[in-house]
């Protein structure tokens, strides 16, 4: 929900999402552990686990478009080349987050979701894209 002060609106920060809006990352780390536990996804823990890296995908995606609509707000360059590093540091987080359930699922000998690849591959991506964005601020 975004924020008016004086006329002015300013979305929040990723961070400061309302839990609701969260992917729940421990009822997907919970399945991995079980998966692990039996050696691989039950049809309906696989179905799940996919549906669910999919949508973070689709959720980092928009979060960046949301970032690249607010980075056109903004007129300094200082400022817009540190808006992009929180938002790289940020990404970056996430792709350590499903990083280390591919590490998990590596650990159990389970077979990795082919949508938590695409996902990884999206993160780093994104992480790029921000970071290069700094760059030619800085």
């Amino acid at each position: 929900m975004p924020l008016s002060v004086g006329g002015l609106t300013s979305w929040p920060k990723q961070e400061e999402m309302p839990p609701a809006l969260e992917p729940d990352f421990e009822q997907a780390e919970a399945i991995s552990v079980d998966a692990g536990q039996h050696g691989s996804f039950t049809p309906q823990q696989s179905e799940w686990i996919e549906a669910f890296y999919k949508n973070v995908e689709d959720r980092m995606l928009n979060i960046y478009d949301g970032a690249r609509l607010r980075a056109w707000r903004l007129n300094d360059r200082q400022e817009l080349a540190e808006y992009w590093q929180e938002q790289a540091d940020w990404f970056d987080k996430m792709l350590a987050r499903m990083q280390a359930a591919r590490k998990t699922l590596k650990g159990f000998c389970v077979p990795e979701p082919a949508t938590l690849r695409s996902l990884i591959e999206t993160l780093t991506e994104l992480v790029a894209a921000c970071r290069g964005a700094r760059k030619l601020l800085a």
